[in-house]
Order: structure tokens, then C-alpha cells, then sequence
């Protein structure tokens, strides 16, 4: 397994419960699914008589993008969706995408390489979106800095 296979992180600048809230709008207004999800609080980087910062997985997929890459290549199915991981960071929600082929380090069958590259693209657009709308409305917060 790759650790290192995590996508871009994105910090945003809002409380947990909040950014995934703003997550979920953003990823609805770019026509993308959140399938399910996983409640990992407490799973990750406990330390010993410190409360576990919150922690959701986000399986987030687009139908259209998986029934194209399973029509080219039927193993494709196994790769989506993908995998958006976001955690409390104190008062910040941090964000980052893996992809199951990532993760394992593995090669993408040819036929699900383009609409991977494309579902990883309108996840890392929508979550800029976030990034960019709270950051600016936590600077609007501050009084403008």
C-alpha cells in the first residue's frame, strides 16, 4: 500500500461540520455524487488522553463519468468511486482525494484512466471552490484583512 498516494490537500477555512456541509454544495452544483460515507473519527492519529478530531470519508463519484469507463473496460467498476477524505484540523477542516488505484499503486485499466482524470478534476475544481468562498468569508469575518 502507498501512503503517499494522497491527491492534493486542501485547507479550508471553517469548522468540521460546516466544510462538509460546503463540500457536499459543491460537489452537488458540479453535477458529482456523494455515494456514501465512512465516520472515522477516532480512527486516525489518536494520542493517548486527547480527544479525536472529526474524520469523514466521502465516496463521491459521477454516474455518467463511471458508466463510460465501465462501458470501455468492465474491470474499471473496482476503481470508483473516489475517495474524499476530510478531517478537523482545530478551528480548519483539511481535504484530500485518493483513488483506490493511488492508494494500492496500481495501474488504472486503459478505459478508466480518462474519466478517473476527469471525476479527480471536477472533485479538486469543487473543492477549490470551497477553499476559495470560505476563505473569503472568513477574511470577511476578521473585517477584510
Amino acid at each position: 500500500m502507498n501512503a503517499l498516494g494522497v491527491g492534493q490537500t486542501h485547507m479550508i477555512s471553517e469548522r468540521f461540520d460546516k466544510a462538509v456541509k460546503l463540500i457536499r454544495s459543491a460537489l452537488a452544483e458540479t453535477e458529482l455524487s456523494v455515494v456514501g460515507e465512512f465516520d472515522t473519527t477516532g480512527a486516525f492519529g489518536k494520542e493517548p488522553g486527547k480527544k479525536p478530531e472529526q474524520s469523514r470519508i466521502l465516496l463521491v463519484d459521477c454516474p455518467l463519468v463511471v458508466f463510460e469507463a465501465q462501458a470501455l473496460d468492465r474491470s474499471a467498476g473496482v476503481f470508483f468511486p473516489l475517495h474524499v477524505l476530510v478531517w478537523a484540523d482545530g478551528g480548519r477542516t483539511q481535504v484530500s482525494t485518493v483513488s483506490s488505484c493511488e492508494l494500492f499503486d496500481v495501474r488504472l485499466p486503459l478505459g478508466a484512466a480518462n474519466p478517473m482524470e476527469r471525476l479527480q478534476a471536477r472533485v479538486s475544481m469543487a473543492l477549490e471552490s470551497v477553499s476559495f468562498r470560505a476563505g473569503a468569508n472568513h477574511r470577511e469575518a476578521r473585517g477584510g484583512e
